[in-house]
Formats: C-alpha cells, sequence, structure tokens
C-alpha cells in the first residue's frame, strides 16, 4: 500500500489530514497521542494527505510520481490571464506539415495525468500516433468501411484531392481509451487540460468526435491496426496551427439560475 502511515516524529497533532481524507482513514488516537492511519476503507491515492501535511509526516512508498513543493509549483495565475487562455482557444483545423518534437509532447501528456479523474482512477490510456503510414492507414480503413457506398465515394473523392476528412493533416492524433466506464467522463477532462496546456506551447488542437463514434461502431478497425479493445473514449488531434486569428468571436451568455 503506497500509503502506510505517518511519521510521529513530524507530526504536529494538526489534523488537516483527518480533516481533508475523503474516506476518513485518519482518526486521533487519544489513548497513544497520536493520528493512526487506518485502510480498513480503502485508499484511492489521491494524495490529499500529503499536500495538506505541514509537516511532511505522511509516509508513502512506489506511488509512481513525484511529489512537487505545492509553494513552489503553485504560483498564482491571474483569472485576465486564465480568462484570455480560455477565450483564444480554438480548435484548429488547418496544420502546418510539421511535427510536433517528442520534447514538447511530453510537455502536454505531463500536463494530462494531473486531470480530476472519479475515484482519482487511472485507468484511462492514450495512443498517440505519429507515423505519417499509420495515420493514411486509419483513413483508409474509415472510408472503406464507410457506408453507405454514395457517401464513401465522397470521402474517396476528398483523398483524391489531397483532403484529410477526419483529422485535417493534423501530424498526431491522440487516441484515449479504456475498459473504465467512467473514464468517458474522465477523457472530457484529461483532453480540456492537454488542449489548454498546447495552446501556451503554440499548438492548436481539435476534439474529433466523428471518428470516435465511428470506431466504437467498428471495432474491428481499431482491433486490426492497434490492438485496442477497451472503448475509445476521446480523440484529439495536435499539431502547428496553419490558421491566425485575429478576434475572439461572441459567445452568448451561459443560462444560469441562481437559487
Amino acid at each position: 500500500m503506497p500509503i502506510e502511515g505517518i511519521d510521529t516524529e513530524r507530526c504536529n497533532l494538526c489534523n488537516e489530514c483527518i480533516e481533508e481524507c475523503p474516506l476518513g482513514n485518519f482518526h486521533n488516537s487519544i489513548e497513544e497521542q497520536q493520528i493512526i492511519f487506518d485502510n480498513s476503507q480503502g485508499c484511492i491515492l489521491c494524495g490529499h494527505c500529503i499536500a495538506v501535511c505541514p509537516e511532511n509526516a505522511i509516509i508513502y512508498r512506489n506511488m509512481n510520481g513525484e511529489t512537487l513543493d505545492f509553494e513552489v509549483s503553485s504560483k498564482s495565475v491571474s483569472y485576465e490571464a486564465i480568462q484570455n487562455l480560455m477565450r483564444i482557444k480554438r480548435s484548429i483545423r488547418q496544420y502546418e506539415y510539421k511535427k510536433v518534437t517528442a520534447e514538447i509532447i511530453e510537455k502536454v501528456v505531463d500536463c494530462m495525468k494531473y486531470a480530476a479523474v472519479a475515484m482519482n482512477k487511472r485507468t484511462l490510456k492514450c495512443l498517440i500516433i505519429s507515423d505519417d503510414r499509420k495515420i493514411k492507414e486509419l483513413i483508409e480503413k474509415i472510408i472503406e468501411a464507410v457506408e453507405p457506398e454514395e457517401e464513401r465515394e465522397i470521402y474517396k473523392k476528398k483523398r483524391e484531392e489531397g483532403i484529410d476528412p477526419f483529422f485535417h493533416n493534423a501530424p498526431h492524433i491522440f487516441i484515449f481509451h479504456s475498459d473504465n466506464n467512467w473514464d468517458t467522463k474522465n477523457a472530457s477532462i484529461c483532453i480540456t487540460y492537454a488542449m489548454l496546456c498546447a495552446q501556451t506551447l503554440g499548438l492548436g488542437s481539435c476534439w474529433i468526435g466523428g471518428v470516435q463514434v465511428f470506431l466504437n461502431e467498428n471495432k474491428e478497425i481499431q482491433k486490426e491496426l492497434f490492438d485496442i479493445n477497451d472503448k475509445i473514449v476521446g480523440i484529439m488531434i495536435l499539431g502547428y496551427p496553419k490558421v491566425k486569428y485575429y478576434k475572439i468571436p461572441p459567445r452568448p451568455p451561459l443560462e444560469t439560475q441562481i437559487i
């Protein structure tokens, strides 16, 4: 078990872990005059006890990631800055033919791991396709399976004209898949993190919902090409935008009721 207990020499009995743990795994032992960790309720490895402890008294091992200093990592971002980032984010459907380096892709992937997920179930998986031959093969397989024939012919004609009707010539495709039904929702949060991160790196992105639905209805394609048996819960494309925007278009206000 990664969370193993409390370093009693460090612990100052502030009770923050007791208040913060969503499953109530910590309690104050009056007899022993110390806080006790009890895993009988299970542990979802959310790490809130680690984050909230001012004395670094939580004992843990093998949590498959690094612990960062919150004071260093959480430099305040103003409302104006984050609002502007969200406003200028566009769904990009025109891309430069230029590969994103593995180092920059890794930055996007690193941001995704901090996305909030239900019960901290880290079951979401991501396949990143950067090989042009694989992308071409995927497009051809999708077209072959399109029904009716008239629609298939339309896609074939687009391909003959050099048009990618599904992924908009993006150099990278992220396919999120899982056998956990909750990841249908979790993927939405994860992709949002990825898209906002990509925006700060000068990259464009877009959610490709149509192909997601299509592949789930034609599982033999994903099995043949990528050996994926899971449900595909999200598809995102990534690359350098070929288009430049000059205005933020208007958006209607969200219908809101305050009770």
